[in-house]
């Protein structure tokens, strides 16, 4: 099952840069392209219970990129391999970025704090579930 978060971890290709306390985080437009961090990982599977990790302790790329003009996300897996996870949908708060997609029959869901660029992402599919906790910064 573990196989199964990682491989949705892969494909969705979260990731970023942390920035400082107390830095702005300008260019946070919802245009301006970024690149973010995974920082903490929460993978969960229906029976044997939830695992805390790092990017790396699922083997996921530390690193990835939003394309806001393409609507894409952007990640090189461990192979060297450039994956890439299609915005399905994007809406901008005075506080947040949400972005929506889909993905080898999962959904996923992040939130990036216009102000801070903390990165939350969520993703669910068949008996699995998982959350990223990060950051993002104008690329």
């Amino acid at each position: 099952m573990w196989n199964k978060i990682r491989s949705i971890l892969l494909t969705l290709g979260f990731a970023a840069m942390l920035l400082p306390a107390g830095v702005s985080a300008a260019g946070l437009d919802g245009k301006t392209n970024l690149v973010c961090a995974a920082v903490h990982v929460i993978g969960c599977t229906n029976g044997p219970g939830c695992r805390e990790g790092t990017a790396k302790s699922f083997d996921l790329p530390q690193f990835m990129f939003v394309d806001f003009k393409k609507q894409e996300i952007h990640a090189t897996d461990e192979t060297g391999i450039n994956v890439v996870s299609p915005i399905k949908s994007s809406e901008m708060t005075e506080q947040q970025i949400i972005l929506q997609g889909i993905e080898n029959h999962r959904g996923w869901s992040a939130t990036i704090h216009r102000g801070t660029g903390e990165l939350i992402v969520a993703s669910s599919g068949s008996g699995v579930s998982f959350m990223v906790f990060g950051a993002c910064t104008a690329r």
